[in-house]
């Protein structure tokens, strides 16, 4: 084996991706907000559905990272399944622009008289205190190293002309017809899944194809199998997520499989559809090669999309019934957050909205402490209420611990600028609402205690709780109806909003004094009504923090 020829062919296959990488993470960095909101309001339709998806691949140069980011959307309910599905299919169209640039750059220019400058000029903006200038030097320098390592990997590959024993090996298993295709099938979905970007290998294809290692017919096969190969990524990203994530992520596969398969029994006569268009014979002139492949892969998947945009709603079922079938034997339907990667590009500026989704269902999900709360307070004792209570404060304290991991993961990879501040205000909010949770079960405790006792709370006191449980209702209203008002928490900035719960704040705090000083009468320092005295203080200190910890998650970004 030719050790020093493989050192250099991996040597450019990292640069290449660590380039892709660079270049996708910069994008996200610069556009992350407009990106995710693009992808949002370009969902209404299935053909709209499509188009951003082939636009954000082919502005990002990764289908993984447009197919884990919807598999994250899906995951946090933003998007249905029949508009994840839509924007796959143009995603999978969109990641064909890099056969294009590699076919109309990659071996017509001299790259390194443009990869270099680039490179340098991206450093130079890279050191800019100005993030967004920093953003786009990252860019730069991720468009410069992608070049380089195609560069690297075109002439690290020797041409079959000049040195034929280095494909004897190969010849064995180009002259198998049919087989042959079927082999280079399996080698592309294999070759993709190791190093999980498509891109790359469709670059190692056009490369080898180019340099006469394997024939065109060969080429296909991998192309083919690559679209195969890619799948696997999203899959990967679904797999913490909820069943919705998995649904996208087979549809996908779903997608993909059954485009292959067409492909394959049409063979014959979509290459030579492919064979009419191009100029050039591909076994002979090496110059056409490339071409012929990259419209083999676009026509591929263009073709597949027209056919198969008609039954999104049929994938859709078939999908769920498969997920939830499984689902259903092994009992396990788990939300929770992880952070999303796309093989070599995390995805994190763009899985911010999965975070801020995901704190708002948590946000939500205590105003059941709320009501049961309430319910615990004023009407008869009801033991089931109480362990409801106590159970959701178990839940809470579960996916508090989640949402920090899944925070400190974030922090980990140097976010600045907005997101950090996104970060932080997030922190602050998870961390008021479990402690919210903590005294709504402190409370259920208490009257569990007091019942056992055979202690309640007299008329006073109990029109007192109401008094203050209506004060939370309304407190709560303001975060609710706000949060499902806006897709960011930026909207509880506005003074107006910070006004009222500062409001509703100092009425709280009034009308505990003002029954603070019934506690202290002289009828309730007797024996028989003590008890119900000291019940109701202990309560209202726990609604009382409920309502400072509201006005924290309010204000939390300050």
């Amino acid at each position: 084996m030719n050790w020093s020829l493989l050192i250099q062919v991996l040597g450019g296959l990292g640069i290449f991706i660590y380039g892709m990488k660079l270049l996708s993470e910069s994008l996200q960095r610069v556009a992350g907000d407009r990106l995710r909101s693009f992808l949002s309001s370009m969902t209404r339709n299935r053909v709209s559905a499509v188009f951003s998806g082939l636009f954000i691949t082919s502005t990002i140069q990764s289908s993984s990272a447009t197919t884990v980011l919807v598999v994250g959307f899906v995951n946090a309910g933003l998007i249905s399944l029949a508009q994840a599905i839509g924007v796959i299919m143009g995603a999978n169209i969109g990641t064909t622009i890099t056969a294009w640039i590699v076919s109309f750059l990659g071996f017509k220019f001299n790259i390194a008289s443009f990869a270099l400058p680039a490179v340098a000029a991206g450093v130079i903006l890279n050191f800019s205190r100005k993030e967004s200038r920093s953003g786009w030097g990252s860019f730069l320098i991720g468009f410069g190293f992608l070049f380089l390592g195609l560069d690297y990997l075109k002439t690290s590959v020797p041409d079959s002309a000049k040195d034929p024993e280095s494909f004897l090996f190969l010849q064995q298993y180009t002259s198998m017809g049919f087989n042959t295709i079927l082999l280079f099938v399996l080698i592309g979905a294999l070759l993709t899944i190791v190093i999980q970007s498509s891109s790359a290998s469709t670059t190692i294809t056009i490369t080898l194809a180019f340099s006469g290692y394997i024939p065109i017919d060969a080429a296909y096969g991998m192309i083919l199998g690559e679209n195969i190969g890619t799948t696997i990524t999203a899959n990967l990203a679904a797999i913490p997520g909820n069943r919705n994530a998995k649904k996208a992520a087979l549809a996908h596969t779903m997608f993909n499989v059954f485009g292959v398969v067409w492909a394959l029994l049409f063979f014959k006569l979509f290459t030579g559809i492919v064979d009419d268009l191009i100029p050039g014979d591909p076994l002979t002139d090496k110059e056409s090669t490339r071409f012929h492949i990259s419209l083999f892969h676009t026509m591929f998947n263009v073709t597949n999309t027209l056919v198969l945009i008609w039954f999104v709603n049929t994938i859709s079922k078939v999908v769920s019934a498969i997920v939830d079938g499984l689902a259903s034997k092994t009992g396990k339907d788990k939300d929770s957050i992880r952070l999303l990667q796309a093989g070599a590009v995390k995805t994190t500026e763009l899985a911010m909205v999965e975070l801020v989704e995901f704190t708002k269902k948590i946000i939500r999900d205590t105003y059941d402490f709320l009501r049961l709360t309430e319910q615990i307070l004023l009407q008869p004792y009801d033991a089931t209420r109480v362990l409801q209570v106590l159970k959701k404060e178990e839940e809470l304290d579960q996916v508090r611990t989640e949402v920090l991991t899944y925070l400190n993961q974030i922090q980990e990879t140097g976010i600045t600028g907005n997101y950090a501040k996104d970060v932080l205000g997030i922190m602050e909010r998870v961390k008021a609402v479990e402690e919210m949770g903590d005294n709504f079960a402190s409370i259920a405790r208490k009257m569990r205690k007091s019942h056992r006792q055979k202690v309640s709370l007299d008329k006073t006191f109990g029109n007192s709780v109401k008094e203050q449980m209506d004060l939370l209702k309304h407190h709560y209203d303001i975060l609710l109806v706000n949060l499902d008002q806006s897709e960011t928490f930026d909207i509880l900035g506005n003074p107006q909003i910070r006004n009222q719960s500062r409001e509703y704040r100092f009425q709280m705090i009034r009308s505990i004094k003002k029954n603070d000083s019934k506690v202290k009468k002289k009828k309730y320092q007797k024996k028989d009504n003590l008890m119900p005295a000291l019940l109701y203080r202990d309560v209202s200190r726990n609604l009382d923090n409920i309502s400072r910890l509201l006005n924290a998650a309010i204000y939390a970004d300050v």
